[in-house]
């Protein structure tokens, strides 16, 4: 990600950090709820990052989780 693109959530930044430390892509694309995608790409599946969750603490929770799931395709 670049400098930019950070998610302006302290967690869910933290949590995309450890999806790119993973070795999972992090895309940020701003449109309307939508901040961006985690992507894995061997076998092109995504997850979506919203701008403002209702609960911070559940969305850095899916992310974490979806890191987990993808982890043997890295």
């Amino acid at each position: 990600m670049a400098l930019g693109d950070r998610h302006q959530k302290k967690d869910v930044e933290a949590a995309l950090k450890r999806a790119e430390a993973a070795g999972l892509k992090v895309r940020h694309d701003k449109n309307k709820h939508r901040w961006g995608w985690v992507l894995c790409c061997p076998c092109n599946d995504q997850t979506v990052v919203y701008c403002t969750p209702r609960n911070t603490g559940d969305e850095a929770k899916k992310i974490n989780e979806f890191v987990r799931n993808h982890q043997r395709c890295v």
